[in-house]
């Protein structure tokens, strides 16, 4: 959307709101009663102590995992199926890369969050905003202390972690049964991409923080420099040595299958060590290609189990 185009839409639709002021919901009154200042990468703000309503880039999941009210989020993050019904309730999608401002406002937010600092200024016209630092959240358990603080909701993520580890219990149970010892095992993630081989680290979404901080899988060393860094690289099937591990992840779409298969005939691949011993788990990447988020990596823990005993038996 053009800068002017913007503006003007922000400053029309603010008028509207400003004169409907007075019959905004009672709920958000309610929420904007008692404020904290958080401290944030745009400086400290002023946000409500209980927000009701919240506008969310980029980590719905880490906002609805802790029994929030998600009211829009962006295109991308919008198709998340391992959230449920009652989390998307009143989740709608607000477009990308940017907020739509109309429908922004027409979901009456009484806080925002973004990863996006060019459009802080127009946001802040609306409700109260807080602009993240994704480089700082990498990984599940720095997400979720980041949002518990900002959103008051320390119990709730207490209530998250213990549900997870359960599950993840349950899932290394199976795995045990069948002589599968996460933590005796190190992993690296691939996906496949029309021509393009990629290697991704833990926390960018396709199975990582489910392997990792779930199962108890150890990455390898490749890998881990990339969860350091900036969470992926395209590689190359002559440069996959350097990403051998115990158990090889590899996701694609349908329309990719073919690749994959000109794949398993390259002897660069064949020579593997993964592959030479049966460890290779193709995942589907409609599933798992970019929804990261602590309910999806809770979800997702089982969807591995069973695709890596059904792979390895």
């Amino acid at each position: 959307m053009k800068k002017i185009l913007t503006t003007l839409i922000a400053a029309g639709a603010l008028v509207t709101l400003a004169a409907c002021s007075t019959n905004s919901s009672s709920e958000k009154s309610a929420s904007s009663e008692k404020t904290v200042t958080f401290h944030a990468l745009n400086g400290d703000v002023k946000v409500p102590a209980h927000p009701k309503r919240i506008a969310v880039q980029n980590y719905p999941d880490e906002v609805a995992s802790l029994g929030a009210n998600v009211v829009g989020t962006d295109s991308w993050a919008y198709p998340n199926t391992f959230l449920s019904s009652s989390q998307k309730k009143n989740m709608v999608d607000l477009g990308a890369p940017k907020f739509n401002l109309e429908k922004l406002i027409a979901q009456d937010p009484d806080l925002i969050i973004t990863v996006d600092k060019d459009q802080v200024a127009d946001y802040e016209k609306i409700a109260p905003t807080v602009l993240v630092n994704y480089q700082k959240l990498s990984g599940m358990n720095a997400s979720l202390d980041y949002f518990a603080k900002l959103l008051n909701r320390e119990d709730e993520k207490a209530s998250f972690l213990a549900d997870f580890k359960k599950e993840a219990k349950m899932q290394k149970e199976k795995l045990a049964k069948q002589a599968i010892v996460p933590s005796k095992n190190t992993i690296s993630l691939l996906e496949l991409q029309g021509d393009k081989i990629y290697a991704f680290g833990d926390n960018f979404a396709r199975g990582g923080q489910a392997l990792t901080t779930g199962l108890g899988f150890k990455q390898s060393t490749k890998m881990a420099e990339l969860s350091k860094g900036v969470g992926y690289a395209e590689v190359n099937a002559e440069s996959l040595a350097a990403f051998d591990a115990d158990y090889l992840f590899v996701d694609f779409a349908d329309k990719d299958k073919a690749q994959y298969t000109a794949l398993e005939n390259n002897p660069a691949w064949k020579n593997l060590k993964a592959v030479k011993e049966g460890h290779v788990v193709t995942m589907d990447y409609d599933k798992v290609y970019f929804f990261g988020g602590p309910t999806a990596a809770k979800k997702e823990m089982a969807l591995y189990t069973d695709a890596i005993i059904k792979a390895t038996k």
